[in-house]
């Protein structure tokens, strides 16, 4: 049920179903048995029900663009609120609004308007200092920006192929490698002090400089082959993946606006914004929206959670537990691990939405981002079973068995799978059919018809 706007679970676990899967006899619950992906699970009912500042700006984002994207508006402006709310917000277990998020769609969907969006709001509320720039060429020019602004937002275009050079540690430069290990590391900084990376040789000593609780939010978006071929299982064990929230526009081509293009906010939004970012007005003088000066003190105000929020997340937490247990050495036990952090905060960044002066973390809070956290767990498991490979021979069967899902029941031709596997020589297409069939995966018969007999391959 709703109640005055806000999603109530009633009687209902939201992260029911993930913990019932969890207890299967699978030890992670979610990673497909034989090849045989669960089919995709759209949105939970209630997704869009967040209220507050961050609903004026998904319906802003979406009255303005020609390609409506409802989910990639969430993520964005769960990601702009989250930073400046940076530094003057923290729940009673010290947890922070950094998010990290990846809104994925085609290429033409419309993934750029958010972004746009976002720009022209804290350009007209006089907040552009929280803005940091749309490429990261190198851990040190990351490091620079948190330092000259520690509550800062990152919009990346593209992200997929940056991912892909980050993540490729054989090939590409250590300087853009770093790049995502800094990532890792500030997630789990927030709630303190960073101390940067040592040099042998620095100007002004300003790696080393210290930075207090640095809230980096980052909103990549990207399309799903080049978002989910970069990854490597290095990213899922080592935790660098479970920190991010995965977002999938659902309608990758919607129904174009007939007036769209003009961005033009209402006042009251804007004012909404500022209050956000003068901490509801509460702060006590500190001076949070500075940079990271040893003399400033960071003292954010702390959230209260009511006792049914609180509830909500100690159940999560002991079931969790369990499964965590059974999934050691899974590769997945990474991202179950954050969906309790991810649900925080989500549920203070709601929160702080709907009411940024008294601020109360409710028990609609805590299962709403129970609700999300677990949907995107579940999309990022479910994804990265059928597309991320340990080396370039498990890659060949992952994305030769994803065409032939794509294909469904009926199959295709030997031909047809010939084109669509250009990736592979000869030598390898033979291989990758025959390591299939011989795992009972998949089974190849011959059509007779008018001309010469034609090979059909058909998932079993």
């Amino acid at each position: 049920m709703q109640l005055n706007g806000e999603v109530v679970l009633n009687g209902h676990h939201p992260a029911r179903e993930l913990l019932e899967a969890l207890q299967s006899t699978d030890p992670i619950g979610l990673e497909p048995a034989g090849d045989t992906l669960p089919p995709p699970k759209p949105l939970p009912a209630g997704w869009d029900q967040v209220g507050g500042v961050i609903a004026d700006m998904m319906a802003l984002m979406s009255a303005t663009a020609k390609r409506p994207q409802p989910v990639l508006a969430l993520g964005a402006s769960l990601c702009a609120i989250g930073t400046l709310m940076g530094r003057k917000y923290r729940t009673e277990s010290n947890t922070r609004s950094n998010l990290y998020v990846v809104g994925i769609a085609e290429s033409g969907a419309g993934k750029n308007h958010s972004r746009v969006v976002i720009n022209e709001l804290f350009r007209k509320a006089n907040l552009l200092q929280y803005l940091g720039g749309n490429k990261i060429a190198s851990g040190t020019g990351l490091l620079t920006a948190i330092q000259r602004q520690p509550a800062i937002l990152f919009q990346l275009d593209e992200f997929g192929m940056f991912l892909s050079a980050a993540a490729d540690r054989k090939r590409s430069p250590r300087y853009v490698c770093e790049i995502l290990d800094l990532m890792t590391e500030l997630y789990t900084a927030s709630g303190t002090t960073y101390f940067g990376v040592e040099y042998a040789n620095t100007q002004n000593n300003n790696a080393h400089r210290a930075i207090h609780q640095p809230c980096a939010c980052i909103y990549g978006t990207t399309t799903p082959l080049h978002f989910w071929q970069a990854l490597q299982a290095a990213n899922v064990a080592d935790g660098s993946l479970a920190r991010f929230l995965i977002m999938e526009s659902e309608d990758d081509f919607p129904d174009s606006n007939e007036a769209f293009g003009v961005i033009d906010p209402p006042q009251e939004l804007i004012d909404k914004l500022i209050l956000i970012h003068q901490g509801g007005g509460l702060l006590n003088g500190n001076l949070t929206d500075v940079g990271a000066i040893d003399e400033v003190v960071v003292d954010p105000r702390v959230v209260p959670m009511t006792p049914a929020a609180r509830d909500a997340f100690r159940t999560l937490d002991q079931e969790l537990l369990g499964r965590l247990r059974t999934s050691r050495g899974s590769g997945y036990s990474s991202i179950l691990a954050r969906i309790e952090e991810n649900a925080t905060k989500l549920a203070l960044i709601r929160a702080v939405s709907r009411d940024p002066v008294n601020t109360v973390i409710e028990d609609h809070d805590a299962h709403w981002g129970i609700m999300l956290s677990r949907h995107c767990a579940e999309l990022t498991i479910r994804e990265v079973s059928a597309r991320v490979s340990e080396n370039q021979v498990e890659s060949q069967h992952k994305r030769a068995m994803q065409i032939l899902r794509d294909a469904g029941q009926a199959g295709m031709s030997r031909s047809e799978f010939t084109r669509r596997t250009q990736f592979m020589d000869h030598r390898q297409r033979d291989g990758v059919l025959r390591t299939l069939a011989e795992a009972g995966l998949i089974e190849t018969v011959m059509l007779q018809s008018k001309g010469r007999p034609a090979q059909w391959i058909k998932l079993l």
